[in-house]
């Protein structure tokens, strides 16, 4: 099992996501609060795994992140690198979270 993002979890745990998309090599996930997750991505993650769940914990190591949603279901995503591949901003597009 992958280690505990500790400081995304708490971040996005109860957000739901209402819509993925893919462009070139970044994976923008859009949380229903307005908040906006993009991931830099070497391939496009697997959006019907995505879509409609609701955020409980992600877990993260090298260039692997699953995100697991309350109803136990979970969607591995791969990263463009070990750091630097995640940004968080809220609905008003104020930072949150890099790494």
């Amino acid at each position: 099992m992958l280690p505990l993002n500790k400081e995304l979890t708490p971040l996005i745990a109860g957000r739901t996501i209402k819509a993925v998309d893919y462009t070139d090599d970044v994976l923008r996930v859009i949380f229903a609060d307005g908040s906006i997750m993009k991931i830099k991505s070497p391939e496009p993650a697997p959006a019907d795994r995505l879509l409609n769940h609701t955020v409980k914990v992600v877990r993260q190591q090298d260039e692997v992140m699953i995100i697991g949603f309350t109803d136990r279901s979970s969607a591995e995503i791969k990263l463009a690198d070990a750091a630097s591949s995640v940004l968080l901003r809220d609905s008003h597009g104020a930072f949150e979270y890099a790494d």
